[in-house]
């Protein structure tokens, strides 16, 4: 059973209502299952959303926020659901280590970077845990396409870009993140 997923998104909101939409949306799906939110701890653009929904329906969040950021919205972080670290790097060993399974919303460099570091220490074997993707509105199909490239092209084993779902509805995505912990436990 999935108990925690680390959401990594943007601390904006887009231009289209519809990333919001989405965002809230899985916030609220996970509360409905029980699933603690890890999240970067601002309550900013998509990662606000999402901290939202997850509230709005009585769930629990744990933001984990490094300090040069926290100090700038201390009356944000100041609840006990959130932990102040560092840096940013004690932040995402924080983040991989409390999460059963992450989620990537829209987003920008600070979101890829994040992605793309969990990725990295999935093919190292350094993490196990299953990783998604909320295609909303088409958002990341260049990601994708880069992705399938880089498989084509050798540089990406088929074995680890398998294990990237992708869907555009949060509850089918969770479905499909638990259906793989499932068959690794």
């Amino acid at each position: 059973m999935t108990h925690a997923i680390c959401v990594f998104c943007g601390s904006q909101t887009g231009n289209d209502s519809c990333y919001v939409d989405a965002a809230d949306s899985l916030g609220r799906e996970m509360a409905a299952r029980e699933i603690d939110l890890i999240y970067g701890g601002g309550d900013l653009g998509l990662m606000g959303a999402v901290a939202a929904g997850v509230t709005e329906l009585g769930g629990n969040k744990i933001g984990i926020i490094p300090e040069f950021i926290a100090s700038n919205l201390r009356s944000e972080v100041e609840q006990e659901s959130h932990i102040t670290v560092d840096d940013l790097f004690e932040r995402k060993a924080l983040m991989i280590e409390k999460a059963d399974a992450f989620i990537v919303l829209p987003g920008g460099i600070g979101t890829y970077d994040e992605f793309f570091e969990i990725l990295s220490w999935k093919q190292l074997g350094q993490a196990r845990q299953p990783i998604g993707i909320l295609n909303v509105e088409q958002y990341f199909d260049p990601l994708i396409q880069l992705l399938d490239h880089s498989e084509e092209k050798g540089f990406i084993t088929s074995a680890l870009r398998v294990q990237i779902q992708i869907e555009t509805d949060p509850a089918t995505l969770i479905d499909k993140i638990e259906k793989v912990a499932r068959d690794k436990a």
